[in-house]
């Protein structure tokens, strides 16, 4: 296929682009801003520029943009799209039902959203893995000096800037009492959300008289995700994140690389962000311990930080989500954590017990690599 990438910034992008060349397909890619995911005027003119003279068979972008799908609706050109967000707000729009699309999706929640609405345009395929760069790097970095080899490794944002925490002024008492009592509940929950259901029609009601809610094309129960999803999700990352850090540095060296406020946070030993392709990989690969702390917005996905941690031989505790038992097996391939209490429990165990961590790394790295890498998902989205 003469497939026409849609590229923006966003960590996957190289290991797709490269496994369509490796696959035979030729790829050409469009470097070009979106201002507005729905009508951008100068946008569509640069698209179509590229769909009237460059004969492809289909357009793929990582993530869903409407204006995309409605251009290739216009020129009747397959639109490939795959998500690494979830929920994604640019497909609540009329747009996804263009006969053209192919949108995969990896969050087995998201995917029940729209198969229930009986949307056939909408697939479910989860994220993947790159061992094979990944190995090459660590090859080439055998890592002499003893670097990185840390008890417990987080990379990530703590979310320390989120819409909650700008918005709380605007509230009263009542109000603010109710959503920190969600976000409390949110946290005693592992692999799932429930903010979203403690948000009654009166809430939402009460917090749009105190705060600008409005979304482009929103229905109420569109508001009401948006702002479990886009707010109170993200304020409860931030407490789960913060408290998890602390509670681990208290037994064992807990090493964090990040951009985030790090105020708060004891005994941590503090890192500059991780370059994703260079510095990243060689962290997983060498900490003795690698967490994955899923945002509650991801419902029943597995995040790509699994699938990276995975892919460089890394051992990994997650929290849970049921569709990860039918990707990998628990306690086999990777360690699930149930709140923040298991968390510290298990930590401490796997840190004493080396030879069946280093078992259950090499085990999820050898089904990841049989099973969940880019080329087993290039081959699923484009041998149609």
């Amino acid at each position: 296929m003469k497939v026409l990438v849609y590229k923006w910034d966003i960590f996957p992008y190289n290991d797709i682009i490269n496994e369509l060349k490796e696959q035979g397909h030729s790829v050409d890619v469009l470097a070009f801003p979106i201002t507005n995911h729905i009508k951008d005027i100068v946008f569509e003119a640069e698209l179509a520029k590229y769909l009237e003279t460059g004969s492809y068979n289909a357009v793929f972008s990582v993530n869903y943009f409407t204006v995309i799908s409605n251009i290739c609706h216009k020129y009747h050109v397959h639109y490939i799209s795959w998500t690494c967000d979830a929920p994604l707000a640019s497909m609540r729009n009329p747009s996804v039902h263009n006969p053209e699309n192919t949108i995969y999706v990896f969050d087995q929640k998201e995917y029940g959203y729209f198969r229930d609405a009986r949307t056939d345009t909408v697939k479910y395929l989860p994220l993947a893995g790159a061992p094979v760069r990944i190995q090459k790097l660590l090859d080439e970095n055998k890592n002499p000096d003893g670097k990185y080899l840390y008890d417990i490794s987080f990379v990530g944002n703590l979310y320390d800037k989120n819409r909650y925490d700008e918005m709380v002024n605007a509230l009263p008492p009542y109000l603010c009492g109710y959503m920190d009592a969600a976000v409390e509940a949110q946290l005693n929950v592992s692999g799932g959300n429930i903010i979203n259901l403690m948000l009654s029609d009166d809430i939402m009601e009460s917090a749009g008289r105190y705060m600008d809610l409005k979304q482009e094309n929103g229905s109420p129960e569109d508001l009401k995700l948006y702002f479990a999803t886009s707010v109170l999700s993200y304020k409860a990352a931030a407490l789960m994140r913060r408290q998890a850090i602390n509670s681990l540095s208290q037994i064992a060296g807990m090493h964090l690389f990040t951009t985030s406020c790090t105020d708060g946070l004891h005994k941590t030993i503090i890192h500059p962000p991780a370059r994703y392709h260079t510095d990243m990989p060689l962290v997983f690969a060498a900490s003795r311990i690698n967490l994955n702390m899923t945002i509650p917005n991801i419902e029943n996905g597995i995040p790509l930080r699994v699938f990276d941690i995975l892919s460089a031989g890394g051992f990994l505790m997650t929290d849970y989500r049921p569709c990860i038992e039918e990707l990998f097996d628990i306690n086999k391939d990777l360690v699930v954590y149930d709140g923040i209490n298991d968390l510290v429990h298990k930590a401490k165990y796997y840190l004493t017990h080396n030879k069946e961590r280093e078992l259950i790394a090499t085990n999820g790295f050898n089904k990841l690599r049989k099973l969940h890498t880019y080329k087993h998902r290039i081959q699923a989205m484009f041998n149609l």
